[in-house]
């Protein structure tokens, strides 16, 4: 903003002073120019100044500001001479300083000198453009390099080029009778130079059509449109669209405004300060973002480095922080063991990085062939990790599980495509922080044996085998930007639980659980299955599972408390979202403290959302439509306990198959206002289900629950819902 700032006072200073100049003697214009170039957008306004000082000589000052899409701020001041404007020809000189804001937060200078002479029929014109100190540093423009057998990094760097352009224009005739129109043709090219790059050579064309004394518009005044099409060795082919409006702040007296005076005309050049970006910076070591630790060793490996074996002597002698490359297809007879803090990016994958002594980001890129990695053996996970070890940019597929860890820390896992396993996709066991995104997991083992696959909180509540992802015991997990497809289980995190004697108790609580943009389609069983587990995030998320013969329910916190939903949209399944606690896990382990706003539900067989004793559950914003049976289903025990403390805010259920709401047991403290269209009952308790089980609602603590604008309380309920 300090470009606006800087040029508001001498542009309105401008203004006023020509506003009350003699128009004799000065004649200002203002202008306001958008263009569209290269794919950025830009607007701006400038102030030109001419002074006559006799019939043939004139001398202008002239200032412009511009916004320029991405965060660019360009301003310049420039001031000229002009002669020979009564004969055939005009020749002018001039001068300018500019500035450019860059996208990268840098400030750059230059000065710019030009040369034009505008003729009845012909013009041309030629500038140089002189930057006026050195490079600046470029945050994300670093790159990797392999120096000495070890990865380093060189810091990116901007810096203003010299250039200099020249072009040639010619008036196209009869375009205006009248002489209100000018259409002129121009040719050029342009040349910059290159410090760390190679130097731009490159040409343009033109045109633009200037219409003047437009109707509505001060005398003078002119309205241009323009097109261009330029070709260089760096960019290629651009092209760009301008629309400018010209007005002139008065008129000398006793005379007019000729629009297409040679004299009073703007400086056709390149305002923009043209600059490079490029590693250069020293050699400094490589700090791997996903860690932030120092990069070592880089190691390649491919299908010629030999077996599992082979390659795992490989990685262990390159040593903590190796950077390993993988080119091409690899078959692993065992696992292929990640040490610590090692990275293995995949042929054509981006690796983050910054430098250690600068702090400048930047990349790394595998310059080898796309990866998959393919497990021969069934019993034997396809690629194990360590503590602070990445995967990143390939395939994984076979195995057992795609990738696996235990009791380890600190794991990232980016870009991976894991398909066709013998069980999990991944398989995460007391892992403490691990980021799992940009992924797909999909066509994996899918399991219709209940008895095998089935999970039980009775007898096994550690166990939800051939998930897409298993976090079991492990805590600070991420998956974000993951699409899962074709999978027994989606995603199943619980707590490591030790029920050998009673009361069972959490050994390895999971906790800080983050699903964000994920996609699950297809999962046989429920697609996220959360089992004791603590606070937990849950945002962007979509299941659906409208296309296969069968499934289960889609959403399972067991026993899961803190949770944030938002933005969550569930289709198809047997319940949409199941809320359960049950007796069997241990005692802190309930489903409570459950905040959701923004979940839509569609299609399920029984019921959109299921209350299984649980409570503190605060639902907002959520739709549910075209339920089998019913909306919602409160199920309450006189022996584990109420549904209790529900709130409700802008909930409706439309077309539900049999009621909205469902009450069996005992139900109270539920508050808010649910609205139910195109069903038949708005709400039904029938005690003739489950051995004679009624609902009930009571309200103890006073709350208020409103049915479609009606009161369900205890002396309404078996009016209601009976």
């Amino acid at each position: 903003m300090n470009i606006v700032k800087g040029l508001a006072g001498p542009l309105a200073a401008v203004a006023v002073g020509v506003a009350h100049a003699n128009a004799a003697e000065i004649r200002g214009f203002t202008e306001f120019e958008g263009r569209w170039l290269g794919g950025e957008a830009a607007g701006q306004l400038g102030v030109m100044l001419p002074f006559r000082l006799d019939d043939s000589q004139s001398f202008f000052l002239d200032l412009s500001g511009a916004f320029v899409e991405g965060g660019i701020r360009q301003g310049s001041l420039g001031a000229g001479y002009r002669f020979g404007a009564q004969n055939p020809w005009t020749f002018g000189v001039y001068g300018y300083y500019d500035y450019l804001k860059s996208g990268y937060g840098n400030d750059f200078h230059q000065l710019s000198l030009g040369a034009e002479a505008i003729g009845p029929l012909f013009e041309t014109r030629a500038n140089i453009y002189l930057p006026q100190h050195g490079s600046r540093a470029a945050d994300g423009a670093g790159r990797g390099v392999v120096s000495g057998g070890t990865l380093k990094f060189r810091e990116g760097r901007e810096e203003a080029r010299t250039g200099a352009d020249a072009e040639i224009g010619v008036k196209v005739p009869g375009i205006s009778e009248d002489g209100n129109a000018q259409l002129k043709l121009y040719a050029g090219s342009y040349w910059y130079e290159g410090r760390n790059v190679s130097d731009m050579f490159g040409g343009r064309l033109r045109a633009e059509l200037t219409v003047a004394n437009v109707a509505g518009l001060p005398s003078g005044s002119t309205l241009s449109f323009g097109a261009s099409a330029a070709y260089d060795n760096e960019d290629k082919i651009t092209g760009g669209i301008i629309a400018r409006l010209r007005i002139p702040f008065g008129v000398p007296a006793g005379g007019t405004v000729d629009p297409f005076d040679a004299a009073t005309q703007s400086v056709r050049r390149n305002a923009a300060i043209r600059t490079e970006v490029a590693a250069s910076g020293a050699l400094e070591d490589a700090i791997f973002a996903f860690n932030g630790r120092a990069a070592g060793t880089v190691l390649n490996v491919s299908a010629a480095s030999g077996d599992a074996a082979a390659i795992n002597a490989m990685l262990a002698g390159a040593g903590n922080g190796a950077l390993v490359l993988a080119d091409g297809a690899l078959g692993l007879d065992g696992s292929l063991m990640l040490g610590e803090g090692q990275a293995l990016l995949g042929g054509g994958g981006t690796l983050a990085l910054r430098g250690a002594t600068s702090g400048g980001r930047g990349t790394f890129t595998n310059a080898g062939a796309a990866t998959t990695l393919t497990g021969y053996d069934p019993a034997q996970d396809v690629v194990t990790m360590a503590s602070n070890s990445m995967l990143s940019s390939l395939a994984i597929t076979g195995g057992l599980a795609g990738i696996g860890s235990t009791d380890t820390s600190g794991l990232t896992i980016d870009r991976v495509d894991v398909f066709q396993t013998a069980h999990d996709g991944i398989r995460l066991t007391r892992v403490d922080g691990a980021v799992v995104e940009n992924s797909a997991i999909h066509d994996l083992y899918i399991c219709t044996n209940n008895t095998t696959c089935e999970f039980t909180v009775i007898g096994d509540p550690n166990r939800a085998p051939y998930a897409a992802i298993s976090a079991h015991g492990t805590k600070n997990l991420t998956v974000r930007d993951t699409a899962i497809d074709n999978v027994t289980y989606g995603i199943f995190a619980g707590s490591a639980i030790d029920d050998s004697d009673w009361p069972p108790v959490i050994t390895d609580l999971a906790s800080n659980i983050v699903i964000d943009n994920v996609t699950i389609a297809r999962s046989r069983r429920e697609g996220i299955l959360l089992v004791a587990a603590d606070d937990v995030t849950m945002n962007r998320v979509t299941i659906d599972n409208t296309k296969q013969d069968r499934d289960m329910d889609l959403v399972v916190l067991q026993g899961t408390s803190n949770v944030r939903i938002t933005d969550m949209s569930l289709k198809g399944g047997i319940n949409g979202l199941m809320l359960v606690t049950a007796s069997t896990l241990p005692d802190e382990s309930q489903t409570t403290n459950v905040s959701v706003d923004g979940l839509k539900i569609d299609g399920t067989t029984n019921a959109g959302i299921f209350f299984n004793p649980v409570s503190g559950i605060d639902l907002k914003n959520v739709t549910i439509t075209n339920a089998g049976t019913y909306g919602m289903f409160f199920y309450g025990s006189s022996w584990s306990g109420p549904v209790s403390d529900i709130s409700f805010d802008n909930v409706a259920i439309d077309n539900a198959g049999t009621a909205g709401l469902y009450f069996m047991g005992p139900s109270e403290d539920i508050s808010g206002s649910v609205t139910v269209r195109n069903t038949p009952r708005d709400c039904k308790s029938d005690p003739s289900w489950n051995g004679g089980l009624s609902g009930s609602i009571a309200q103890p603590g006073g709350s208020v629950f409103i049915v479609n604008g009606k009161e369900i309380g205890a002396g309404t309920f078996v009016a209601r819902c009976g």
